[in-house]
């Protein structure tokens, strides 16, 4: 994976790049006024930050749909299973990977790739992030509480499961 530079920063530096970046495209962007109404808001979540010095978690709020689907550094995974041989030799290697995800749509259970992908631990903090993933995407993530979200064709699942010594196999269908 590669390493990049504004990771590396301390979160404090890289929180305001982020809300200096964001202020400045509230500049830079067009009246509110001159543009069409959207058809709907977008969805917001509240995450806790790290608590402040005086014991208060601050409240950070985030617009999912905004963030950029960067690869989470120490996350090993595997992604792929689109024809019959790669989805053979996928199975194959299931044994490995703690956290093994399947994505299908209809009545017939057809595979699907092209699925957005997050995956947070217990504590709030992503451990992957894909903008392609699918059908099988596997992934090496210690014992504990996940939290997954999967977006395909505008269709939102969330599953909150747990990955015990044998892993975990989380299948997401969409009604097509």
């Amino acid at each position: 994976m590669r390493t990049h530079a504004f990771s590396s920063l301390p979160f404090s530096v890289r929180a305001l790049a982020v809300v200096t970046a964001l202020g400045m495209a509230g500049a830079l962007a067009p009246a509110a006024w001159s543009q069409p109404a959207a058809a709907a808001p977008a969805t917001t979540a509240k995450a806790a930050a790290p608590a402040a010095k005086d014991g208060s978690p601050d409240m950070v709020v985030v617009e999912e749909d905004v963030l950029l689907f960067t690869p989470v550094q120490g996350t090993e995974f595997l992604n792929g299973g689109v024809g019959k041989e790669e989805r053979a030799k996928m199975r194959q290697a299931a044994a490995s990977w703690p956290l093994r995800l399947s994505f299908s749509e209809r009545h017939d259970d057809e595979l699907v790739a092209g699925v957005g992908l997050k995956v947070f631990n217990q504590r709030g903090d992503a451990v992957l992030r894909l903008k392609d993933a699918g059908p099988l995407t596997y992934a090496k993530v210690p014992q504990g509480n996940y939290r997954i979200t999967a977006r395909f064709k505008g269709g939102t699942l969330t599953r909150t499961v747990h990955v015990g010594p044998k892993g975990s196999d989380v299948a997401f269908h969409w009604r097509g």
